[in-house]
């Protein structure tokens, strides 16, 4: 699991790699240096010396031979010792040591000719390069003990023999210390802005590459672990594999919407911390947006190993978090798909993984899912849908189809619309494959006033034929009853389709009438005034109460097909749950119709018959 360092310690890190590039590039410079001036040292000694020296007819001189002797004796071994250690403390000083012999003996070879302070300030400066005042200080020293030695004891070897005073060296020695201090706080505030610039690279690196909320790593540095993984992974041979694990957190929004999204974030860097603690070794954690974390497990050889990381994530969770004096408990949906099973690049794996974790949090809350075939299968219908259903009303593509609802005695006594897609190429499509798909692109209200407006008509056409009047009931959704017109739109259907408002329930769930309980009363109370009726649909799911029955001026309640569904605690011979019965005396008190949905069975008709 990696995870960002302190500021300090990494901009340190850094300093030092910036530096040692720095010292290893000066290293190469003053090799080149310390080889040029050992040649124009020599030169010097053979054409300058000679006259300022001993005349023009001399041949020989000592500084020639202390030239000479001046690359076997330091200059070599300086160099050498650049091109074994490049970039060490000891390689500058050694390096500084030798620049300042060599323009002693410069000065020397040139008789004086090139003024002692500028020969040495400029050694100082090139020695300023490494950005080490301490290798200021070691040249300033071996620059004061040779004005000492030979100005006390030999002013002549360097200022001629009777044109320089013998105390100029004091003079030179103060203006090089003069020249020398403004090198060595140059070098230092130069160091300062070096340590500046780490410090900043390295807040641009974390804020590039990791979370600045949980300090876990991003999205972009989750690209790269998977690149370098996938590039491992090719070692190990075709039985290597690597899980995406996509975590969202549960019922997040509603502690930001309730506490505060300061409370919201405290949270979210305790779940890294303890999410953190189960992605261990070469796994990498990451923080995507939001409560979505992805994981990247490596060097799995089975589904079942991801499974049980999955499991640790989901136990690490279950723990109550203590944030700001709030007791908070939380659940996590994760959703897991495999490299190279599901896909080979980050973004499909992460996209399927994704699918996964939804087909998760529909089983419930705190589960986990794999992707498989049939989630693909069902992406690609979802895609298919998705495009086409924008073109389903222009090309006239939706029906309606009726499903009787039946009385006791076997009778109709009303028609439910149900809507149903015709699909060009898939056939009949479901309204559980495509409503949800309607409501996420804003289509639930033209298309829910194309199922008022057809349902109407086939009762008006059913009129003028002569037939019996039967009522129609018709489902309607959350974006249509959230319109603030919604009642007088229902009307205006009605009448232009010449149909009698009494022959029209509108069904509605109770969880889109708790949503806004006062906007719902005055949609109803003006709908029924008209003579529209209402049903609660589903009833005894969500966010069913029986306090409901009381409150919202409703027809009829029609209760939810899994009560007649068998299983352990139901009666077995009718598949009836015990809850019915209290559902149903209840609203018969409060002069309530009740309608059961998925009646299969004689048994199942008889005891709802019982139960009027």
């Amino acid at each position: 699991m990696r995870r960002p360092v302190e500021d300090h310690s990494a901009a340190a890190e850094y300093f030092r790699a910036a530096y040692r590039k720095v010292s290893i590039s000066v290293d190469r410079g003053m090799m080149i240096v310390l080889a040029l001036e050992w040649i124009g040292m020599i030169g010097a000694a053979l054409v300058i010396s000679p006259r300022t020296w001993s005349g023009a007819e001399s041949r020989l001189h000592p500084h020639l031979i202390a030239a000479l002797l001046a690359g076997p004796a330091f200059i070599l071994p300086a160099i050498a010792v650049a091109v074994m250690n490049p970039g060490k403390r000891l390689t500058r000083h050694v390096v500084a040591v030798a620049q300042m012999l060599v323009s002693v003996l410069l000065i020397d070879a040139t008789g004086g000719r090139i003024e002692t302070h500028f020969q040495i300030f400029g050694s100082l400066s090139f020695l300023a390069c490494y950005r080490d005042w301490t290798v200021l200080l070691t040249a300033s020293a071996v620059t004061a003990i040779d004005h000492m030695v030979r100005g006390i004891w030999w002013p002549q070897s360097v200022y001629g023999v009777a044109t320089v005073s013998p105390w100029r060296w004091v003079e030179h020695t103060w203006w090089v210390s003069f020249e020398d201090f403004f090198l060595i706080w140059a070098t230092r505030r130069s160091i300062r802005e070096m340590w500046t610039v780490a410090v900043a690279n390295v807040r641009l690196h974390r804020g590039a590459y990791f979370d600045v909320l949980t300090g876990l790593p991003n999205r972009r540095l989750l690209e790269q672990e998977f690149e370098s993984n996938v590039s491992s992974a090719a070692i190990f041979g075709p039985d290597a594999r690597m899980a995406i694990l996509f975590v969202d957190l549960d019922r997040f929004k509603q502690v930001n919407d309730a506490l505060g999204h300061t409370v919201g974030d405290q949270l979210l860097v305790l779940v890294a911390h303890r999410l953190s603690r189960e992605v261990t070794g070469d796994s990498t954690l990451a923080r995507i947006g939001g409560d979505e974390f992805v994981a990247l497990v490596a060097g799995i050889e089975t589904h079942e190993r991801a499974l049980e990381i999955v499991s640790r994530l989901l136990c690490a969770l279950s723990e109550p978090f203590e944030v700001d004096g709030h007791r908070l408990l939380l659940s996590a949906s994760v959703g897991v798909s495999i490299w190279p099973d599901h896909g080979r690049d980050l973004a499909m794996l992460q996209e399927r993984a994704d699918r996964a974790m939804y087909a998760a949090k529909s089983k419930g809350r705190n589960q986990y899912a794999v992707f498989s075939p049939e989630m693909a299968r069902r992406e690609e219908l979802l895609e298919i849908i998705s495009g086409d259903l924008y073109k389903a009303l222009p090309r006239n593509e939706f029906n309606l189809h009726f499903q009787p609802i039946v009385q006791r005695n076997g009778e109709i006594a009303e028609l439910e619309a149900r809507l149903r897609w015709t699909h060009p190429v898939l056939g009949d499509i479901p309204p559980s494959e495509f409503i949800s798909v309607a409501e996420a692109a804003g289509l639930m209200i033209p298309i829910g006033d194309w199922v008022l407006a057809h349902a109407a008509r086939h009762c008006a056409t059913w009129q003028r034929r002569g037939e019996p009047p039967v009522p129609v009931a018709v489902n309607i959704s959350a974006a249509q009853f959230e319109q603030q017109d919604f009642a007088a739109r229902v009307l205006f259907i009605l009448e232009d389709a010449g149909v009698s408002p009494s022959l029209l329930t509108l069904e509605v769930t109770e969880g889109i009438l708790i949503r806004d309980l006062p906007a719902a009363l005055r949609h109803i109370v003006a709908l029924r005034a008209a003579g529209v009726r209402l049903a609660l649909d589903d009833f005894g799911t969500g966010y069913s109460s029986l306090s409901y029955l009381a409150t919202l001026p409703a027809d009829r309640v029609k209760l939810d097909r899994s009560f007649l569904n068998p299983h352990a605690d139901m009666d077995q011979d009718a598949g009836i749950s015990p809850v019915v019965e209290s559902i149903v005396g209840l609203a018969h008190r409060l002069g309530l119709r009740v309608v059961a949905e998925g009646v299969e069975t004689r048994a199942q008709r008889d005891r709802l018959a019982a139960l009027h």
